[in-house]
């Protein structure tokens, strides 16, 4: 765009300009608002999971070992036990895209303050309202749609990350609890009806462990697919950015004076 022709701003510039830096700081006191009310887990939390999760472990095995359920208690014991996740991890990516959203909005912002504050009043032309259509129509809705797809990305990485909490405290509570059973049972294992007690508790106890991580899965399984439609959703508004450029007509943008005009040009005079 040619700056040759830009004339001084004035007072209709100095109050949009100012307008334009109190909504930013609006903005970014909101976005830091946000993140210091999310909330956030007890960075311990994980560790005494799995401090808990090892106590209980040795008694366990045993207890399935002497219920003849060893192998496959076994394996579905270290399944389950593979699934344990930090739950921060999670909340962290959260508030990233939390971040991101507050930075889309404020760059939106930044793009329809500028045009109307530092093109419009002073520029009219063919560019001039090529860009303004494609601004309004256009550009403004697919910041729209970003901030949508970044909201339902913190959305469901919240939804992740309260399933991981849900899962590891139930994997725990079940852990401990067939930990302090086969420890109670484990000294009397000679005693027929005791063996007996052992194997029913066993069974049990695998039972509680595999509707517990079919239900775990059933829930990741959900939200991986609505992370990979919102993943597809991210690459088609990627490409939409990129072309447009394109849309606006303008190759290489700007380059022809004659598209650009100042707003107080004189008319030309008729021949």
């Amino acid at each position: 765009m040619p700056n040759s022709s830009r004339h001084s701003s004035g007072p209709h510039h100095s109050s949009r300009h100012t307008l334009g830096s109190a909504k930013n700081r609006m903005e970014r006191l909101a976005a830091q608002q946000a993140r210091l009310n999310q909330v956030k887990v007890d960075p311990d939390f994980f560790r005494r999971v799995l401090n808990l999760a090892k106590a209980h472990n040795r008694p366990i095995y045993a207890g399935l070992a002497t219920s003849g359920l060893v192998v496959a208690g076994t394996t579905m014991v270290v399944a389950a036990l593979g699934n344990v996740s930090d739950p921060r991890r999670f909340f962290d990516a959260r508030s990233r895209w939390n971040e991101m959203l507050s930075g889309l909005k404020l760059s939106a912002w930044d793009v329809w303050i500028s045009f109307f504050s530092l093109v419009t009043p002073y520029w009219v032309g063919h560019a001039a309202e090529t860009v303004q259509r494609y601004l309004r129509f256009e550009l403004i809705g697919m910041f729209d749609e970003l901030g949508r797809v970044a909201t339902e990305m913190s959305n469901t990485l919240t939804s992740l990350a309260w399933d991981v909490v849900d899962y590891d405290v139930k994997l725990v509570t079940l852990l401990v609890s067939a930990g302090t059973a086969f420890t109670a049972l484990l000294p009397f294992s000679a005693v027929p009806a005791v063996k007996l007690t052992l194997g029913v508790a066993g069974i049990a106890f695998l039972s509680l462990l595999a509707s517990l991580m079919q239900e775990f899965i059933g829930k990741i399984k959900a939200l991986d697919l609505k992370l990979e439609a919102l993943g597809h959703k991210i690459f088609e508004l990627r490409s939409l950015f990129a072309v447009g450029g394109d849309k606006l007509h303008l190759q290489p943008p700007g380059s022809d004076p004659g598209l650009w005009k100042p707003v107080t040009r004189e008319p030309r005079a008729a021949h």
